[in-house]
């Protein structure tokens, strides 16, 4: 597992949208729509390790839920103050309550401005280092009829990786189903990678306006969209962007 997890590493550019069309087109995900992925009086449980993950990972089905009068929860588990680490930026407090208020204004673009967040302030980048107190704080939490979305047990970022794997054993004690969306895969792996699991892999097909919402929702985090100092770019760059207009989200069953 060392050498897989050494070479799951998020840099560069990433894969680029265009190859993922082209092989998803080739090799087409099976793809349902909302009711039979989730009832509309199942309450959605989404485990998000920093601002933003919630719509990158899930942001239209957030909306779509809400619109039908869905109950949601957010467990935000940091709030992503380590994002800009080693530039002058600002100081991590205070981009914690930046990214906090991104948060608020991009939950309120989806549709939800009530939402129910239960923020845990874990540390940014060490989710990994509490991952069994998450686990035991999810399984208190959490109800069989829940549907609970988390990134990806293994989606190369150590926060992602951590959330996916508490979720996962939370949701086994429980009884909930579990959705594991992978955010950073597209970014590491290549079409067809050995390295994860396509048979799992199932679309969510997208209502244009959930869509539109969740663009509007990731644009409210203006501190991973702008470059960070004068070296580095943004931490949301083109290719996530360009991933999150997909007309699908997609998740490992």
């Amino acid at each position: 597992m060392g050498v897989v997890m050494s070479e799951r590493l998020i840099r560069g550019p990433g894969t680029m949208e265009s190859d993922w069309q082209a092989w998803l087109k080739a090799c087409p995900v099976p793809s349902s729509t909302l009711p039979a992925w989730l009832s509309a009086d199942a309450r959605l449980v989404v485990v998000a390790p920093h601002p933003d993950d919630e719509v990158l990972a899930c942001g239209a089905l957030l909306s779509m839920h809400a619109g039908r009068g869905g109950a949601s929860l957010l467990v935000a588990l940091t709030d992503g103050e380590a994002s800009h680490a080693g530039t002058a930026r600002c100081k991590p407090q205070q981009l914690a309550a930046e990214r906090r208020a991104e948060r608020a204004k991009g939950l309120t673009r989806l549709g939800l401005p009530n939402a129910k967040v239960l923020r845990l302030a874990l540390p940014d980048g060490q989710v990994g280092e509490h991952a069994d107190r998450l686990a035991l704080a999810l399984s208190a939490l959490l109800q069989p009829a829940d549907v609970v979305v988390s990134t990806w047990r293994l989606d190369g970022h150590p926060d992602h990786d951590a959330a996916g794997g508490a979720a996962a054993q939370a949701c086994e004690k429980v009884g909930c189903r579990l959705l594991e969306a992978p955010v950073w895969m597209w970014h590491w792996a290549a079409p067809g990678d050995p390295r994860v699991p396509w048979h799992r892999l199932q679309a969510l097909a997208l209502h244009p306006q959930a869509l539109a919402r969740k663009q509007a929702a990731l644009m409210a985090h203006v501190s991973q969209l702008s470059p960070r100092d004068a070296e580095q770019g943004p931490v949301l760059g083109d290719a996530i962007l360009a991933r999150a207009r997909r007309r699908s989200e997609y998740f490992f069953i």
